[in-house]
């Protein structure tokens, strides 16, 4: 057996506690420890909940590369269009649609007119009342990644969009 504080070789260990570590040691290392009677008692792993949230904080806080991390999907542009057609279809006024998604009838104006943006907790909801779809997935674009050079600026992309 080897001891695991100084490393020599030794034939009979002796189980001991340095600091609240417990150790197999040899007869002359036992001194800086006290010996512990009976069976080792296993230390158990510290909070499941503590040890989720440590792993969540260590993948927010990992680098990512913006230029491969593709957008799942997003607003179609026409969205003001596709709600006033979906409801002129069913027959419904803006207060009707307002009444189906708790929302006044104002703001579904607002949304038809696109003066106003839906917010992504009411996307869902003319979605379903409606019928339709007001996102679509997009297609990642292919940047250039420059290795080596300084950061690209505002004005770098402007003269790559018009190469």
């Amino acid at each position: 057996m080897i001891c695991e504080l100084c490393g020599k070789e030794t034939p009979r260990a002796r189980t001991v506690s340095v600091e609240g570590s417990i150790l197999s040691v040899c007869g002359d290392c036992a001194k800086f420890g006290s010996e512990v009677a009976g069976p080792i008692r296993v230390r158990r792993q510290g909070n499941p909940v503590v040890a989720q949230r440590l792993e969540r904080r260590q993948q927010r806080m990992s680098e990512r590369d913006i230029y491969e991390a593709p957008v799942a999907e997003e607003l179609v542009e026409d969205f003001g269009e596709r709600i006033r057609q979906a409801r002129e279809a069913r027959g419904w006024k803006q207060t009707d649609l307002g009444a189906k998604v708790n929302e006044r009838a104002s703001v579904i104006a607002k949304l038809e007119s696109r003066a106003m943006v839906p917010r992504d907790a009411m996307i869902p909801k003319l979605e379903r009342a409606l019928g339709i779809r007001l996102r679509e997935k997009v297609e990642p674009v292919a940047v250039k990644k420059q290795a080596g050079r300084a950061p690209v600026t505002l004005g770098d992309l402007v003269r790559m969009d018009e190469e």
